[in-house]
């Protein structure tokens, strides 16, 4: 990962994206993976880590990752086909492996009913199984943040939790605690060197639930290294929108880097995150 940014104000943005493009983000996302029952194995169904780790996000190469509650589901879809439209490769957790808590029930089902009893389940091997997914998934959702350039923090009204201490920001999931605390101590890294002759850069290599229930358990909300208002990111959408339109009517695949880049210069980024974005360094300021 090369930057985080949190997205103020995210519920006050609205998209031109029809109902057509919208289901068929989900559709080519929904079918990277298989039931998850799948990954349950032996006489036991005990679950394989191994192959969910290794098979549970098959695209490994992001350009944007974005974190968000699940009750901004179909807003957050609509930014994803938007940035898509200006080339870039985005991922968004709730369409691969959907409600997470529906996910779990169809594991509870598979390997920890009480016979004779329906909908009713061993508590402790429930308790086991979803201490073992959280796992699991928590690890695979570094990964992907590992390998993407940018990590979009969507802040809403529907992540925080009511809060009654003056001036602290608390958050209700936990999924966006881990994701925003991974983003502060990942290791940040440059993006690939441009290939020769090209003005701009490409990419020389392959990096590598409906509303889930009130939270019992609140968490701090993790700073984000740059801030951007909800507006300013649909006025930049719209500047690069007239480009990506025509590079699409030539033929080709909008240059994604046209659109980070000036999403970079709208924030104050530092001389390390230049150095990580090659950009040439500033010149030094005359002495007074």
């Amino acid at each position: 990962m090369l930057l985080d940014v949190k997205i103020t104000g995210f519920d006050a943005l609205s998209f031109d994206v029809d109902d057509s493009a919208i289901d068929a983000f989900k559709a080519r996302n929904k079918g990277l993976t298989t039931d998850i029952t799948d990954y349950l194995a032996g006489a036991d169904n005990m679950l394989d880590a191994e192959s969910i780790a290794g098979h549970l996000f098959p695209v490994q190469h992001a350009d944007v990752f974005l974190s968000h509650t699940h009750q901004d589901h179909d807003a957050v879809v609509k930014l994803a086909v938007t940035l898509e439209r200006l080339g870039m490769k985005v991922f968004v957790d709730s369409c691969i492996w959907g409600d997470v808590y529906d996910l779990l029930l169809k594991v509870d089902k598979a390997r920890s009913p009480i016979p004779g009893k329906p909908n009713t389940y061993y508590y402790e091997r429930t308790v086991r199984t979803a201490a073992n997914m959280y796992m699991i998934l928590n690890v695979a959702l570094q990964r992907m943040i590992h390998n993407t350039e940018l990590l979009m923090f969507l802040e809403s009204k529907a992540v925080r939790v009511e809060d009654y201490v003056e001036g602290k920001a608390y958050i209700g999931s936990p999924w966006i605690f881990s994701e925003l605390m991974f983003a502060r101590m990942v290791k940040r890294r440059a993006r690939p060197a441009p290939a020769k002759g090209l003005e701009n850069f490409k990419e020389a290599v392959a990096r590598t639930a409906d509303a889930a229930p009130a939270p019992l358990v609140r968490y701090r909300l993790p700073e984000s290294a740059h801030t951007m208002a909800a507006s300013d990111l649909r006025t930049l959408m719209a500047n690069a929108s007239p480009q990506a339109t025509l590079a699409r009517m030539m033929g080709t695949t909008p240059d994604k880097n046209v659109f980070l880049d000036a999403f970079y210069t709208g924030l104050p980024v530092t001389a390390a995150e230049r150095r990580l974005l090659r950009w040439p360094p500033l010149p030094a300021q005359p002495a007074r």
